[in-house]
């Protein structure tokens, strides 16, 4: 009996830490009306039976964005494992909640598409621009393969040049010339 309210008491001071954070932060908090929002989720909003009512975002810059949802809300997001779930908040509110609560815990980084102050869509980050990185990569691939043929031509050389060498020293120790101590 002892080891469940432990635990309880871990979990709900586990669960209370952003919202300590962010006050004892003296952090200010503003609500976004319209636009795309990339960051962390530090804080989840529920009602009392537990349904997603909405997140505090972290921003790279520093600052905390409100971001309310109901039930039109969709959303694509992947858990650990890879597997990518999407559905509306309306259709399946404790998936919903599971999923926010996975994307908090391992600070995944999302993006809201926010409308008239609700969040439309909520979807794992971009990581980047495709096409660019592939230009990056080509690049890359480029340098490679031209390293690669260049010491190919350096060790070819040497070989030459120390196939040379044991010709001549072939020839030097038979008394052969150097020009047919190769077929000694």
């Amino acid at each position: 009996m002892q080891k469940r309210i432990i635990s309880l008491l871990v979990v709900a001071i586990f669960l209370a830490i952003p919202g300590v954070v962010l006050a004892q932060a003296g952090a200010t908090v503003r609500t976004v009306t319209d636009g795309n929002i990339n960051g962390v989720i530090t804080l989840i909003q529920v009602d009392q039976d537990t349904n997603l009512l909405g997140f505090v975002l972290s921003t790279k810059d520093g600052e905390f964005v409100e971001v309310s949802v109901d039930d039109s809300t969709s959303f694509g997001l992947e858990n650990a494992a890879g597997d990518r779930w999407i559905a509306v908040l309306g259709a399946d509110p404790g998936e919903a909640l599971l999923r926010i609560r996975d994307q908090r815990e391992r600070f995944s980084p999302i993006t809201v598409t926010v409308g008239d102050g609700v969040a439309i869509t909520v979807v794992d980050r971009e990581q980047g621009d495709l096409e660019q990185n592939l230009g990056f990569l080509f690049a890359i691939y480029l340098v490679t393969w031209a390293g690669f043929f260049f010491y190919i031509v350096v060790v070819s050389r040497r070989q030459r040049n120390l196939a040379r060498e044991i010709r001549v020293l072939r020839g030097q120790i038979f008394g052969v010339p150097a020009t047919d101590a190769g077929r000694a």
